[in-house]
């Protein structure tokens, strides 16, 4: 082989190993110039296109770095492995993500849901009276036929562990799982709805309702920074032989430092929940200034009734000086509406440890029965 020809191959090699380099040289800078437009919630990502079009990705909640799912939403003319949006028929079976399409102006989308009889949202029951929602899946059942009847553009849920499956006969269907409620934070939370948004062509409104909750929240965050005292404060009941008390780097957690509050287990590396005995719970929390309930008894005899519970309630602190921060779940539909309203659960909670800082705040979820 002459020098001539050994010359020209190694120039066509070198060219190509140079154009491959360049390119993914220049597909790494593309990358690292596409920005995640979220910024608290640590479930998902959003990325802006060009024209309108996202990718969103879901991540597990259970194992790190390990991506749920991928999406790419296009507005225009769909391809293999893209989602035409906005997206026109939806099946919603988490009920804190149907605040989220209420806010949004999109319950007319809705038509399937989960749990029907528990589900506070008036217009939503009004829509299922009138046939245009059905239930889709109720006591953790799924009516598969149902759905395959209803045929929903999306079918929104909410696996509640690792390695969960629908069933096989959706796979049909666009399912996409939706894990506001393993968010850590408080506004990670709440910035779920933007992924509801992305869907439906509905990112302004979204980043608009979000900037105000935010907004509330670091104003009513900003207020107890600087207490010079930090009541104590524990949470729950005991049931069922266990008392579960929420870890220190739990949710609520946050918010309990955030409204300027001594949390009693504040130093636990738990994110969830941990079962107790009543007596390591009296033993550590016994002498507690508050103590945070959630429940659908009614404040009339709210004390006295408590004590017929157990009598040893009695003994707590919070008990005799009547601090119980108490929210009934049913009258507030808190488990639906609280999730998008954490700076209206962190001012609750700052009037309840701190009311001199909110004289005139009028409570939407907790109050101090007194």
């Amino acid at each position: 082989m002459n020098k001539t020809r050994i010359f020209g191959i190694l120039t066509v090699i070198f060219f190509i190993l140079f154009s491959v380099e360049s390119q993914a040289h220049k597909t790494h800078h593309e990358n690292k110039n596409k920005k995640n437009i979220v910024k608290y919630a640590k479930g998902f990502s959003i990325v802006r296109h060009k024209k309108g079009d996202y990718t969103v990705t879901v991540y597990s909640p259970w194992e790190k770095e390990t991506v749920l799912a991928k999406y790419h939403l296009v507005t225009g003319k769909a391809h293999k492995g893209e989602i035409h949006i906005p997206v026109k028929r939806a099946a919603v079976f988490s009920a804190t993500q149907l605040n989220a399409f209420s806010k949004l102006g999109l319950l007319n989308n809705v038509v399937g849901v989960s749990d029907l009889r528990f589900l506070q949202n008036t217009k939503i029951k009004q829509l299922a009276k009138e046939g245009k929602i059905s239930e889709l899946s109720a006591g953790g059942n799924i009516f598969t036929e149902k759905i395959l009847e209803t045929n929903p553009g999306i079918l929104f849920y909410s696996p509640y562990r690792s390695g969960f499956k629908l069933p096989v006969a959706l796979k049909g269907i666009l399912t996409v799982p939706f894990l506001d409620f393993m968010e850590l934070s408080p506004l990670g939370r709440a910035e779920w709805i933007k992924f509801t948004a992305v869907f439906f062509n509905k990112e302004k409104e979204a980043d608009s309702i979000f900037s105000q909750i935010t907004s509330f929240y670091f104003k009513f965050k900003r207020l107890a920074e600087n207490v010079s005292y930090r009541p104590t404060v524990l949470s729950g009941k005991f049931f069922g032989g266990q008392w579960y008390v929420p870890g220190g780097k739990s949710y609520i957690a946050k918010l309990f430092a955030d409204a300027g509050a001594n949390y009693i287990w504040k130093n636990n590396s738990n994110t969830n929940s941990i079962p107790l005995d009543f007596e390591t719970v009296y033993q550590k929390a016994g002498d507690a200034d508050f103590w945070r309930i959630v429940g659908t008894m009614g404040t009339k005899d709210f004390y006295r009734n408590l004590a017929s519970e157990n009598p040893l309630y009695t003994q707590f602190y919070a008990f005799k000086k009547k601090h119980i921060l108490y929210c009934n779940s049913e009258k507030t539909a808190y488990f639906e509406t609280s999730a998008l309203a954490p700076h209206l659960v962190l001012a609750d909670f700052i009037k309840a440890f701190h009311p001199e800082l909110l004289p005139y705040y009028k409570p939407v979820y907790y109050r101090v029965l007194h």
